[in-house]
C-alpha cells in the first residue's frame, strides 16, 4: 500500500485552477501581447495563499497601485522570500497538472518557459468551489502584474531597490 498525502494533492489541484484563472486574467489584461513567464507565476500563490496579503488585496480597486498596498500593508512582505520558496513546488505541480489536463499550454521561447490558456474551460462546478477571497484577488494581482515587467514586480514585492 502507498501513502498518499491528500494535502499535496489538494494543494496541487487548487494551485492548478488558481494559476489557470490568473493566466486567463493576465492574457486579458495584456491583450495577449505578453506571455505569462514562470518567474511571474512563482509570485501568485505566495500572495493568494497568504491571508494577510489576501485581506490587503481583495477589495482594492485595480487603479490602486500595488506599491501603495504594500506600503499600507507591510506584513504582505513578511517572509515573502520563504513563501516564494515554500510555494514554488505547489506552483510547479499546479502548472504541470494544468498542462496535463489541457487547461494550459507550456511554451519554450528563447530558453524561457511561458504558459498560456487553451480553449479548454474549468468546469463550472469546480470554479464555484474555489475560495472566493482568492478568486477576488486574481483580477487585481493580474492587472498589477500586467503593468510592470517581472523584474520590477519582484523588486517591489521583495522590497528591494531596482
Amino acid at each position: 500500500m502507498f501513502y498518499v498525502d491528500k494535502n499535496i494533492i489538494n494543494n496541487s489541484v487548487l494551485a492548478c485552477f488558481l494559476l489557470t484563472n490568473f493566466i486567463a486574467e493576465f492574457e486579458k489584461d495584456t491583450q495577449n501581447k505578453r506571455n505569462t513567464d514562470i518567474s511571474l507565476l512563482l509570485l501568485v500563490l505566495p500572495l493568494l495563499w497568504h491571508e494577510t496579503s489576501r485581506i490587503a488585496i481583495r477589495n482594492k480597486k485595480k487603479s490602486t497601485l500595488l506599491s501603495t498596498i504594500i506600503i499600507d500593508n507591510p506584513l504582505m512582505q513578511h517572509s515573502i522570500k520563504n513563501r516564494i520558496t515554500n510555494f514554488s513546488g505547489a506552483t510547479l505541480q499546479g502548472l504541470n497538472l494544468a498542462v496535463a489536463s489541457g487547461l494550459l499550454e507550456k511554451l519554450k521561447i528563447d530558453n524561457n518557459i511561458y504558459f498560456r490558456r487553451t480553449n479548454k474551460k474549468i468546469p463550472n462546478d469546480i470554479k464555484h468551489e474555489l475560495p472566493d477571497d482568492m478568486q477576488k484577488c486574481i483580477p487585481r494581482i493580474s492587472f498589477w502584474f500586467s503593468q510592470e515587467d517581472t523584474a520590477e514586480i519582484f523588486s517591489l514585492i521583495l522590497g528591494e531597490k531596482p
